[in-house]
């Protein structure tokens, strides 16, 4: 059996109508990453979205770039609304201010949700900030010890632990020390014939995750946030955090290829 054909088998295997999983970050008016790829995500695998917007950007044009945050109380009426719904899992993305990640430490410890994931989401493909400095830093020391999983890529660990070290299991030996469940290290922008992500539990259990390469793979927007969201997807299913990334990866790896046909 070729290998997109058992991926299609795994997914349809998997698919559970039933589950909802919350999807809390910004849109990207490219279309290719944010919210709308954590949607588009979440509905192929089978699954319900329940989006919240926290800031609407405007990419299309790089020298117009711009940040539209949500206000306040649009943010946390949205949040209050997510309260009503038995979510399975929960994936944040972008949260541009201080307000917004108080706004979502706020929902997380009032959500009985146990299956959430942040994606550290820094800056934009091509290099623009996504998050003010000042809420990088409550990010780090008020939200990551309250959520269960963590997807950082190495510029975003380097930024989380102030280390300049590119070694990927030396920036890992340093995520593992922060207060967080679980730290998933992307190595999709090492180098190399294999891109390696490396999952740590506080259990102590290290997971390496090993792909080919894809040439051209880098360029595809939205990967971080596809692969966060289909995590949080089949870690719902499977109650089971490294089957969860393996298949996850999977996924992505299959939407990259055909991305790239």
């Amino acid at each position: 059996m070729d290998g997109n054909k058992l991926f299609r088998n795994i997914t349809e295997m998997h698919k559970q109508e039933s589950l909802k999983i919350g999807l809390i970050g910004g849109t990207d008016s490219t279309g290719g990453a944010g919210v709308s790829a954590d949607i588009e995500t979440i509905e192929k695998l089978g699954a319900s979205p329940f989006p919240v917007i926290s800031a609407i950007t405007l990419q299309r044009n790089p020298s117009k770039f711009h940040i539209h945050k949500v206000p306040y109380h649009g943010l946390k009426s949205q949040l209050e609304s997510l309260l009503n719904e038995e979510l399975d899992a929960v994936k944040i993305g972008m949260l541009p201010d201080e307000s917004s990640v108080e706004l979502v430490s706020q929902y997380i410890t009032d959500s009985p949700c146990t299956k959430i994931i942040l994606d550290p989401v820094q800056k934009t493909s091509s290099g623009k900030f996504l998050i003010q400095s000042g809420a990088w830093e409550k990010l780090m020391f008020e939200l990551i010890p309250k959520v269960n999983l963590i997807t950082p890529n190495l510029d975003e660990a380097q930024s989380l632990t102030g280390s300049l070290e590119s070694s990927q299991e030396e920036l890992l030996k340093k995520c593992s020390k922060m207060e967080v469940e679980a730290v998933l290290l992307k190595g999709g922008h090492g180098k190399g014939d294999l891109s390696t992500d490396i999952l740590f539990e506080k259990s102590k259990r290290t997971t390496k995750f090993s792909w080919k390469r894809i040439t051209g793979a880098t360029s595809i927007r939205g990967t971080g946030c596809r692969l966060a969201s289909a995590i949080a997807y089949y870690w719902a299913v499977e109650n089971d955090l490294p089957n969860a990334v393996k298949l996850a990866g999977s996924f992505l790896q299959n939407y990259l290829k055909a991305s790239k046909n």
